[in-house]
């Protein structure tokens, strides 16, 4: 039997759902997973430390001494386990650590995590095609490409539309455009508001819902709006039971990152089948070819009233199904193709 140790730890202390889930359908038979632990780590042998998001867990504090002194005990760690025979599995997310705290030790601590994996997962032929491109250290480690699996066991999903609108305070006859998540640069919020405003479609609200640490952020996505009635802010963290208010309440989840590797949020939106429009970025043309045209409306270039414009023609024209398909992004499937890499890489003397 493997015995795992999972980092950063589940959802009982990060809100990790993609750990979550993956180690709740490994095969008990099989393996044993416990949460990371700095502690537990030295206490006990582990076969496998499973890396998620390390970079940006380890480096994401405000006080760059404080950052830099975690970064190094997360490296002296690492080296323990490993001269105890525990082998180093990085599932990669991002094609760039996402730290626009520490930029620098981000990169830092990355160049000197890529020394200790002794293994690694893509989560897209995407990313695989950009690891052997920009990090040609992990070229010839045991690797395999597991796709990111769905949230449809996660998060509860029982309200009705009418009940969600109702809790949102929308008005019936008010279709909505939806963005949920956390809120960041990259994510072009700011754009989208002032797109949906430009282009004013008739009886459309735009809904924002997320969490913002950036203050010049959070001022930029209010001026954008304006106290515009059609434009309902919730700025906030939103409880995993809440999730389902604004999913459920949607017609069409509007994603206009400015950069895509794997996208999470994505994922988190078909699984509630709400049909996505999203840059032509990253893992999202597989995404697309996987689940179908009827759920996933891309664009190319800058996101504009135009392309808004198109995305609820296809919307509104396109006949699709109640639920849509992710059986290839089925957990069961993807916990069983990562313990083949753990078996391989316990096996490799590299």
């Amino acid at each position: 039997m493997i015995r795992i140790s999972g980092y950063p730890a589940f959802k009982t202390k990060y809100k990790n759902p993609y750990n979550w889930l993956l180690y709740k359908n490994m095969p008990a038979t099989a393996a044993v997973v416990e949460e990371f632990s700095y502690k537990e780590i030295i206490r006990n042998k582990y076969d496998i430390l499973h890396l998620h998001w390390v970079v940006e867990t380890v480096v994401r504090h405000p006080n760059l001494l404080i950052a830099l002194v975690r970064s190094l005990v997360m490296l002296i760690l690492i080296d323990f386990a490993r001269k105890r025979g525990t082998k180093v599995i990085w599932t990669i997310h991002d094609e760039t650590p996402h730290s626009f705290v520490h930029p620098r030790l981000a990169n830092w601590f990355q160049k000197h995590l890529l020394n200790r994996v002794d293994g690694y997962i893509s989560l897209s032929e995407k990313t695989k095609e950009i690891v052997e491109t920009t990090l040609p250290k992990l070229q010839k480690l045991p690797h395999a490409v597991i796709n990111h699996g769905h949230y449809r066991d996660i998060y509860p999903n029982t309200i009705t539309p009418e009940e969600a609108q109702t809790k949102l305070e929308i008005p019936e006859n008010k279709r909505i455009i939806l963005f949920c998540g956390y809120i960041d640069t990259y994510k072009n919020v700011p754009q989208l508001i002032r797109v949906f405003r430009e282009l004013s479609p008739p009886n459309w609200v735009l809904v924002i819902a997320g969490k913002i640490e950036r203050t010049n952020l959070k001022e930029e996505i209010a001026i954008a709006s304006k106290n515009d009635p059609n434009i309902k802010l919730f700025l906030n963290h939103i409880p995993d039971d809440e999730l389902q208010i604004y999913f459920q309440s949607a017609d069409l989840v509007v994603l206009p990152f400015k950069k895509i590797l794997n996208s999470g949020s994505s994922l988190l939106a078909l699984s509630f089948n709400c049909p996505i429009l999203v840059p032509n970025l990253g893992s999202i043309p597989e995404l697309k070819s996987i689940v179908g045209e009827d759920w996933v409306h891309t664009y190319s270039g800058e996101f504009t009233p135009e392309i808004l414009s198109q995305g609820l023609d296809w919307l509104i024209n396109t006949q699709r199904s109640s639920q849509c398909m992710m059986s290839k992004f089925d957990w069961e499937i993807l916990s069983k193709e990562t313990l083949e890499l753990y078996q391989k890489c316990l096996k490799s003397e590299i």
